[in-house]
């Protein structure tokens, strides 16, 4: 029999997370502290739960997809939490991007309850979650990852278990480090290209099947070609922003060097002082136009 999943979160991500479960056939429980994304989701085959703790006494194996470490650990050890659900050896598959010491500490609070805690963030934007393109970089127990593994495939493109509890997190830095350099770099060669006298769609044809190509120059090189950064959630950047700092003080932690990062931050901080951060992320790219002196209209 499948296991009945929980998903806790049904925001831009773990909304997406459901949608792809109940298609693969999952019988799937959510809950969020807003009604709408239940409701919405409800009317596509999910069950609604309550609270954390509802939504554990009635699933399997659950999903978290949160905003923050309070968060998460509110949804974990609060009044109506998933400790206060009496199910021992219960797994949780946490996706959220955190600090690497305190999905440990998470992890250690759920083995002192009882409950088996996967650290697993989640690489890749909200269209390619929505394209079964994004990986699952999972880190904790290997016998619960292997049972969950058909779980995770009905929402990833693909899953790596890397270690134990925070070594996923360790990867997801490297991941978002990769994301914000590739970004900048995309848009800087995007702007170059078009004072160059080239099409921008045309780069954005090009320049990805290259010894060049990247999959930020792929995905994020689209908005960048057709000069439209509209993102309806509309909360990209201020993500963005969290994870910078999380790769920025476990660097410093390492001693570790990370010269084109800390370069790419400032361009960042360019486009939302130009007012841009309630667009996708690749909207870095007019920030780069405006410095470069390139006035293209952006579509509204």
């Amino acid at each position: 029999m499948r296991d009945k999943v929980g998903v806790i979160g049904l925001g831009a991500m773990g909304g997406i997370y459901t949608r792809h479960l109940l298609n693969a056939g999952f019988e799937v429980f959510g809950c969020d502290l807003l009604e709408a994304h239940v409701k919405s989701l409800a009317k596509q085959g999910m069950q609604p739960a309550k609270t954390p703790k509802d939504t554990a006494e009635k699933a399997d194996v659950l999903i978290t997809s949160l905003p923050s470490f309070k968060a998460l650990q509110d949804v974990i050890d609060g009044d109506d939490g998933i400790l206060r659900c009496d199910k021992p050896d219960q797994i949780l598959i946490d996706t959220c991007t955190l600090k690497v010491e305190d999905k440990i500490d998470l992890g250690e609070l759920m083995t002192a309850g009882g409950k088996v805690f996967l650290d697993a963030p989640i690489s890749g934007t909200p269209p390619m979650v929505e394209a079964l393109k994004a990986s699952l970089y999972v880190s904790g127990d290997k016998t619960a990852y292997e049972r969950c593994r058909p779980i995770i495939e009905g929402f990833t493109g693909t899953n790596y278990h890397v270690g134990p509890v925070g070594d996923a997190s360790k990867m997801k830095i490297l991941a978002n480090y990769l994301v914000g350099v590739h970004t900048a770099a995309a848009a800087e060669c995007m702007v170059l290209g078009i004072k160059a006298g080239l099409d921008p769609k045309l780069i954005h044809e090009v320049l990805p099947k290259g010894a060049g190509g990247s999959t930020m120059l792929q995905v994020r090189g689209e908005y960048m070609a057709n000069s439209d950064y509209r993102y309806e959630e509309g909360t990209i950047f201020n993500v963005f922003q969290k994870d910078c700092s999380i790769i920025t003080e476990y660097a410093a932690s390492m001693k570790s060097p990370i010269h084109l990062f800390a370069a790419a931050r400032q361009i960042f901080n360019s486009a939302m002082a130009l007012g841009l951060d309630h667009l996708e992320l690749a909207a870095v790219c007019k920030a780069v136009e405006v410095a470069a002196g390139v006035d293209r209209k952006m579509v509204e």
